[in-house]
């Protein structure tokens, strides 16, 4: 077992679940020898995939979650964050997706840099992950110019121009030293506790998609500095379990119970989640800048036609692109 590291806060693990019990032992196996200043929590929005709960109840048993929450509905992830994080005063929180990967090692060094500068409000590590994605989850809030940069591509010709870097950041030009960024992903995110005292709990506003924008801001407002750290390094998880691994595991939960929560009120309709991240950055993007109705238009305009255009590219290449077909989606629903 990894020892305390007793300069550094103790840190809580926090990922909220929704029918990924299968990627859960890939995301969780590398705490495995954490120190008892370590601790992982993990809050299940109501998954009903019949699966899911049995596994984290095992996962439990297993030891790689100190804390488990079965909630019997899905609220939304920035609600079950907030359970998670009003759960673990005095400590410092790092927020993690089920599909993420983090070694212990890099979550040294995230907690050790946020520890050496106490002007750094959140830091995330550098995170890639398979297929063709050349973008970092860190870059600019998504104002107006960002927005044209990035889609236009000049921010992509020119990554070394401040003025012209856009939403995202590209790992071939940006992965390899620290960047002070205006935002960074959720998914791998740690926030310090002294920053949880000032800034407080994620938005509730959207059900998923949004609220890591929307903190790394009130972060920046607070004075506070959001740092993407390039010696830390986290990865999507390369698959579920194997069927072997799963039934291992359902069949040492067998003689555990899921017992679920008193809070909420049961299963209800799920949302339409077609699109929702799109909706959801207008939306954030309204209320936090306030444009104009020009701005407004411009906005959609360039957001859908850079979407679109890229669909298209990828058709092109593979007329059965799921991918694609989520970039029109997701180009059609700011209208």
């Amino acid at each position: 077992m990894m020892q305390p590291d007793h300069d550094l806060e103790p840190i809580a693990i926090c990922l909220v679940t929704y029918n990924s019990g299968r990627l859960m032992r890939e995301c969780l196996l590398p705490f495995e020898g954490r120190g008892a200043d370590v601790t992982v929590k993990v809050w299940d929005n109501g998954s009903d995939d019949g699966v899911t709960p049995r596994l984290l109840v095992a996962l439990k048993e297993r030891g790689l979650i100190d804390e488990l929450h079965l909630s019997p509905d899905d609220p939304g992830f920035a609600v079950g964050a907030n359970h998670l994080i009003r759960r673990s005063a005095g400590q410092a929180v790092l927020l993690l997706n089920p599909d993420a990967r983090l070694e212990l090692e890099d979550l040294a060094r995230l907690r050790r840099a946020a520890h050496d500068d106490p002007t750094v409000g959140v830091v995330s590590p550098v995170v890639s992950g398979d297929g063709d994605i050349q973008v970092m989850s860190a870059g600019r809030q998504p104002r107006l110019w960002p927005l044209f940069t990035h889609y236009s591509g000049l921010s992509k010709v020119f990554p070394r121009v401040r003025f012209l870097r856009g939403r995202h950041l590209f790992l071939a030009s940006h992965g390899d030293e620290d960047q002070d960024v205006e935002w960074t992903s959720g998914a791998c995110l740690l926030i310090p506790r002294a920053t949880l005292d000032a800034v407080g709990l994620l938005s509730e506003r959207w059900f998923m998609y949004g609220e890591d924008v929307e903190y790394c801001q009130r972060v920046l407002d607070a004075g506070l500095k959001v740092r993407v750290l390039a010696s830390a390094k986290a990865y999507h998880a390369v698959g579920a379990s194997t069927v072997d691994d799963v039934d291992d595991l359902l069949t040492q939960a067998n003689a555990y119970e899921v017992a679920y929560t008193e809070e909420g009120a049961g299963h209800g309709e799920p949302p339409d989640i077609t699109g929702m991240w799109a909706r959801n950055t207008y939306d954030y993007y309204l209320n936090q800048f306030e444009p104009n109705v020009v701005a407004r238009l411009a906005w959609r305009a360039i957001f859908s036609g850079g979407l679109a255009g890229r669909a298209v590219l990828r058709m092109v290449r593979d007329r059965d692109d799921r991918m694609a077909r989520k970039m029109l989606q997701n180009a059609a629903a700011v209208w």
